[in-house]
């Protein structure tokens, strides 16, 4: 649980920051572009007055700068490079030394980077010479600076913010499963304290009886030493599961190795009708079909499914198994033509501590953990259980494992 809350910790802030710098980061350069817009704007205008009063270029040039209250330098340059500034702005106009830059200019408007960046156009006047002209990108490379330092600003608040949402989220949705977890806890404590007392009761009555010589007869001491056997046995596969089960709740990972899952249900099933000759058993199980994961725990998972067949479906009831690629995944279908589970089990939350059918263990010596167990192994794999109704009419346990 605590890897799955870092790992949603961590994802909220990835998924924040990327956010946070896209939709920043868009703003910031779109608020550059903007500036820059303006600026061409302002260089435009004066170049088209310029062409438009061809004739009195440089007037139209200077009129244009002063009623627009454009903070814009105009330099006259003649076809031998010489150059006149003739309106000053707050920009430190560096000469431009060669011509060809400036005819780069006449298209449109472009930019020079150095010390004092600058953004220029120039037009032909009469007589061939240039007029060029020049606005400062300091204050808009200024500005951008300033937005990128906000936008860091504004990703780490985000950060922060995410931070404690996750925080706020996490404890609440950890406090919702820990009062889960405690009441299938209870309950499964519960039903495990009266399994193992029913058969403590048996044995301690029929200790009492027999240390007290209150059973004389021998067929009834026999009868009774045999419940005692039997109580006991049920009782070490009840602690036996108890304690699979407990192994399977640990933290701590199970060494995994590539099992070849068609090899090892064909075993099941070959075993199965050597000890079920008069079970009618269906195989459709597919060649190499592989899944990494703990060999002993898949052997009980198969186990399980086939204990719970033997015990509560009839002999004359059909047994179907079916092993299949499916996609990325290896289906395991083990199904029956039993009595199958209550309606309302088909609908259960299958979690390591439900017990689908409390009746089962009690009627047929069971531990009565077989599910749950077999509920455990599939999470432990990282695979899916599900257990619906079967076309045969009794249970189908249908289970996925990542191939």
């Amino acid at each position: 649980m605590k890897k799955s809350n870092s790992k949603f910790a961590i994802l909220s802030i990835i998924v924040t920051t990327v956010l946070s710098i896209i939709i920043g980061g868009f703003a910031t350069i779109e608020s550059r572009n903007a500036d820059m817009r303006q600026i061409d704007q302002s260089i435009n205008l004066v170049a088209e007055r310029v062409i438009q009063y061809s004739n009195e270029a440089i007037s139209a040039a200077i009129l244009t700068v002063e009623e627009e209250n454009l903070d814009l330098t105009l330099t006259l340059v003649t076809q031998e490079g010489i150059e006149t500034v003739i309106n000053e702005s707050h920009l430190i106009y560096p000469v431009i030394k060669a011509l060809a830059e400036i005819q780069k200019g006449i298209t449109g408007p472009i930019s020079i980077e150095g010390d004092n960046p600058y953004r220029f156009r120039s037009v032909i006047i009469p007589g061939g010479d240039y007029l060029v002209i020049a606005a400062a990108l300091d204050k808009l490379n200024t500005n951008f600076k300033s937005n990128l330092k906000n936008l860091g600003g504004f990703t780490l608040a985000a950060d922060a913010l995410a931070i404690l949402f996750s925080i706020f989220f996490l404890r609440r949705y950890n406090r919702g499963l820990d009062a889960k977890a405690l009441e299938r806890m209870q309950r499964f404590l519960g039903d495990a304290s009266h399994e193992l007392r029913t058969p403590l009761t048996v044995i301690k009555g029929y200790n009492e009886l027999l240390s007290k010589g209150q059973i004389t007869d021998l067929v009834d001491r026999v009868r009774a030493f045999s419940r005692v056997s039997t109580e006991i046995g049920r009782m070490e596969s009840l602690i036996h599961d108890l304690l699979l089960l407990a192994e399977l709740g640990e933290s701590k990972p199970t060494t995994f190795e590539e099992v070849d899952l068609s090899e090892l249900v064909s075993a099941h099933a070959n075993d199965f009708t050597f000890f079920n000759k008069e079970r009618k058993l269906n195989l459709n199980i597919s060649d190499a079909l592989s899944v990494q994961g703990s060999r002993e725990h898949l052997n009980r998972l198969i186990q399980n499914c086939l204990s719970n067949i033997v015990r509560h479906a009839p002999s004359s009831a059909p047994v179907a198994i079916t092993l299949r690629s499916k996609g990325k995944k290896v289906n395991l279908i083990i199904e029956d033509g039993g009595p199958g589970l209550p309606e309302s089990a088909y609908r259960s939350e299958i979690a390591a501590m439900n017990r689908f059918d409390p009746s089962r263990s009690r009627e047929s010596g069971g531990s009565g953990l077989g599910m749950s167990i077999i509920a455990a192994i599939v999470q432990e794999h990282g695979g899916k259980l599900d257990l619906r109704k079967s076309e045969l009419g009794g249970l189908a346990v249908d289970v996925e494992l990542p191939n």
